[in-house]
């Protein structure tokens, strides 16, 4: 529990003390090692995102249709793209 210096009718937390300069070095050590962990679970929750963004990607058999106005549409053909020095037709 903090000193507390008591002000009137409210009490406030005294200011810390003096910190050794070891102690301020565990202190950072500290927080860089859980920065350190919390740069690696995100760099892996990307990785794995990445990797079920490819595989349900492939995975996925979509055969996109367009609504005519019927039942189930139609089918969209895909059409390849132009190669460079042959006239379109």
């Amino acid at each position: 529990m903090a000193r507390r210096a008591s002000i009137g009718a409210f009490s406030l937390p005294s200011p810390r003390g003096c910190l050794s300069p070891s102690s301020l070095a565990d202190q950072i050590e500290g927080y860089s090692r859980a920065s350190s962990f919390l740069a690696g679970a995100v760099f892996a929750s990307l990785m794995a995102m990445m990797w079920l963004a490819y595989l349900s990607i492939k995975r996925a058999e979509v055969i996109p249709f367009v609504a005519d106005g019927g039942v189930f549409g139609c089918e969209v053909r895909i059409v390849p793209p132009p190669t460079a020095g042959r006239p379109q037709t």
